[in-house]
């Protein structure tokens, strides 16, 4: 399920080279984009809503014995906003596992699933394990709905205990079509984040993902599994990796900078997304690597780099530049928000400097109209890359 997204599609292809496989069902309610299509290859595509009854009866007669749900949302960006990516998650998985728990040939069940469920707020631990729960349980968008599902998942499991069930709960992917409220954050170049805040990021790179996902399809042993790079960042960091600068606003002010700032994406922010805007949270990966047997290639560091370079946003400013933009926007701020937008600048370009992302004074200084919003026609966060910048790696195709 889901067949017509990035990680479905490209799973798709891999299953596709694998001598195991037999065959290999797609199943989506819209259409793969052409590049989609590309990389599914010749398998088999059936455009069908989740809700139709008819899908008990495709899962049957095809011979279907492992089923992939890659069809969750994970952010309330989607076309329709909250209402639409609610009915998706929620009823679409609901009708989605009754089908498979109905279904005699169904053995194998896999969920992508998100770290969201185990929430944010002050009172976390340092580490989350998959056994235990959210301090501050979720009252309602995207971490109720995986939770929810992951709820009627193991409902399915109690009553068809012969269907191996495998839940991968996943932090932000980068470099991804559907937009993560992080990259968000990554594009502007003088960023709102919440004053008094900074909270803890764990990323998975998407080669990861893929290949996490093939390892639960192919055989590796059930359970619920938190899939994740080694080490934190905190967003301070990220975005003064990405050579921006973070601008800490009072939190009844965020979403009037976020309007003033940032991109259209984080103007409908949740209040999920909020409070993990304030404490982040990270989560164990003891599992992953002893029971699930995998272990990521990229590090949460490695990763957001990774994706630095590749969408354009690596950090190539100069000190002059970043000080006159500066100095301009300052003019237009409160004395107190301009102080700490300076002190901000003076951070991101002492980290800068010491990662070597900063060119010498000898080095030619762009325009300074290059810390502008970034040019929709040369750069748009979060967005399908073409075949030639593709971040997965041909050869594990």
């Amino acid at each position: 399920m889901g067949g017509s997204r990035y990680l479905g599609a490209h799973l798709v292809g891999m299953l596709l080279r694998s001598d195991s496989v037999e065959r290999v069902l797609a199943i989506d309610s819209v259409k793969p984009s052409p590049q989609h299509r590309r990389r599914m290859r010749d398998a088999e595509f059936v455009r069908l809503d989740p809700q139709s009854p008819r899908l008990q009866g495709i899962l049957r007669d095809a011979g279907i014995d492992t089923v992939v749900h890659a069809g969750l949302h994970h952010t309330d960006f989607a076309p329709g906003g909250r209402a639409a990516v609610k009915e998706s998650n929620i009823m679409g998985s609901m009708h989605v596992i009754a089908a498979c728990g109905r279904a005699a040939t169904v053995k194998r069940f896999v969920l992508i699933s998100s770290t969201t469920v185990y929430g944010s707020s002050g009172v976390d631990p340092a580490m989350f394990t998959e056994d235990m729960a959210a301090r501050r349980q979720p009252s309602g968008g995207i971490p109720l709905d995986h939770l929810s599902v992951e709820g009627y998942v193991r409902g399915m499991s109690r009553k068809r205990p012969d269907i191996d069930v495998t839940i991968l709960r996943i932090p932000a992917i980068l470099g991804l079509p559907e937009p993560t409220v992080f990259g968000e954050l990554l594009a502007p170049s003088i960023a709102p984040v919440l004053g008094g805040y900074d909270p803890r990021i764990q990323l998975l790179h998407p080669q990861d993902a893929l290949d996490a996902l093939l390892h639960a399809t192919m055989g590796a042993a059930p359970g619920t599994f938190n899939i994740a790079g080694d080490g934190i960042l905190t967003l301070s960091q990220a975005i003064r990796r990405a050579g921006h600068v973070p601008l800490p606003v009072p939190p009844q002010t965020f979403k009037l900078a976020v309007r003033l700032l940032s991109s259209q994406g984080l103007r409908d922010i949740g209040a999920s997304q909020l409070r993990y805007l304030r404490f982040g949270r990270a989560v164990d990966t003891t599992r992953m690597r002893n029971e699930f047997g995998f272990t990521p290639r990229y590090t949460t560091e490695e990763a957001l780099h990774a994706y630095l370079v590749d969408s354009g946003t690596e950090p190539l400013i100069t000190r002059a530049t970043l000080e006159r933009k500066t100095a301009k926007i300052a003019a237009m701020l409160p004395a107190p928000v301009a102080d700490r937008l300076r002190a901000g600048v003076d951070t991101t370009l002492c980290e800068l400097e010491a990662i070597g992302a900063l060119p010498g004074p000898n080095e030619d200084d762009p325009d300074e109209n290059d810390l502008n919003e970034p040019d929709p026609s040369e750069h748009v966060p979060n967005q399908p890359h073409a075949s030639e910048s593709d971040p997965i790696e041909e050869e594990a195709l």
